[in-house]
């Protein structure tokens, strides 16, 4: 049994076209909005928190009408491209007005709620088309395939910032850029994309989980979406905050940039390695180390807080970070069948979103002058996180690291 990888690939654009607007998304905002706030209150961090948690909030709302939709169309159509045709052609747009309306708060308030709207709707349907056509045994390293484009989609958007002059903060070439990635990406998957399932996918049917699940699979399954979420709680609060800690921590516009890219390449690097290496040990095992990895670096760049320091340690972030990312999803997957792929799908989603909903609010009123007033905090905060993610996955049980997939 082998890997479609040139279709794994194709249907891969769908998440590097997620990734470059994120990178795009969660670098500009918070420095649009602390540009806005910037002498209106001491409370800065704060806000600007509520606000980057606002959208997720709204996310957890969309997802269980959006991951019903995608799989009623899916049974009746045999495709989830429309709705991924309609959020991809939406976000896109309105993240092209962004820098237009970023003086006025209610005009840009109104625009990310377009874009996140538009990026609810395709995400989940996205995320469902790699188990539409993969069978089991194959998800692990399918999923790192889908993993590696999204990571070249983050890389990409570093570029982009980059090239954008100022961190891309005073023009609109990186947001026009990225509209031009992601109608891309989107002409290659309405053309290329193949959603029909190998032959040899029926040779390994996954039975529903409400018919089959013993009670220890849903314990396990509470435990990895756990991990799930207080990993989010870790990352999304360094991409909520790098951008401000680049300018007052760092004292550099770019030097979190630089940081950020070190991160992506070692997540690049490592993600497919990271999901042949569970197939041997479990993918428990490598979750844990991944996570172990996180918060080692973590403490790193609190001990030491310059550009240069830092940078191997996020090198190493970006390497536990492939070790969770390329598992985490097909982990959940393995207690779905396939006509709920993108139900489950919604609950790895409601994990992550409901972490990104909490922790640019906690970590804003954290660094703000109410509490600890500095942004120094960023990265013992995000180390704290990682080790309960870790936590989290020692008290999982044994066996639900096994039926990731069966030994071929």
């Amino acid at each position: 049994m082998k890997l479609r990888l040139g279709n794994t690939v194709v249907i891969g654009m769908a998440a590097l076209s997620i990734s470059v607007l994120w990178q795009a998304y969660n670098w500009l905002v918070p420095l649009y909005l602390d540009g806005y706030l910037r002498g209106l209150t001491g409370g800065n961090e704060f806000l600007i928190g509520v606000v980057m948690g606002l959208d997720n909030l709204f996310a957890v709302a969309m997802l269980p009408f959006v991951t019903a939709l995608s799989d009623r169309h899916k049974r009746e159509t045999g495709s989830r491209m429309k709705l991924i045709a309609l959020g991809v052609t939406t976000a896109g747009a309105a993240f092209c007005c962004l820098p237009l309306v970023r003086y006025n708060l209610f005009l840009m308030l109104l625009t990310l709620a377009a874009v996140l709207t538009a990026m609810n709707l395709y995400r989940a349907p996205a995320a469902a088309l790699m188990p539409d056509v993969t069978p089991p045994p194959l998800r692990g390293k399918a999923n790192a395939v889908i993993n590696i484009m999204g990571g070249a989609g983050t890389a990409l958007g570093y570029v982009l910032l980059f090239g954008g002059g100022q961190a891309g903060v005073d023009s609109g070439f990186v947001v026009c850029a990225v509209a031009a990635v992601m109608f891309f990406c989107l002409a290659v998957l309405l053309f290329k994309t193949d959603e029909t399932p190998p032959l040899h996918s029926a040779l390994f049917p996954a039975p529903k989980e409400k018919k089959t699940a013993p009670a220890e699979n849903k314990k396990g399954r509470f435990f990895v979406l756990a991990a799930v979420f207080f990993y989010f709680m870790a990352v999304n609060a360094v991409e909520t905050f790098m951008s401000i800690y680049s300018v007052r921590v760092l004292g550099d516009s770019t030097a979190g940039l630089t940081l950020m890219a070190a991160l992506a390449a070692g997540s690049f690097a490592f993600l497919y390695p990271s999901a042949a290496l569970a197939q041997k040990v479990g993918a428990k095992n490598v979750m844990l180390c991944g996570a172990c990895l996180m918060s080692v670096g973590g403490v790193a760049c609190s001990l030491f807080p310059s550009p240069s320091a830092s940078l191997p340690a996020f090198f190493v972030i970006g390497v536990g970070m492939a070790f969770m990312v390329a598992n985490m999803y097909p982990l959940v997957l393995s207690f779905c069948g396939k006509d709920d792929f993108a139900r489950y799908t919604g609950y790895y989603y409601a994990a992550t979103m409901l972490a990104q909903t909490v922790t640019p609010a906690l970590a804003g009123l954290l660094f703000s002058p109410w509490l600890l007033g500095s942004m120094r905090a960023l990265m013992p905060y995000s180390s704290l996180f990682m080790i309960l993610a870790a936590a989290a996955l020692y008290f999982a049980p044994d066996d639900v690291q096994n039926s990731l997939s069966p030994r071929i």
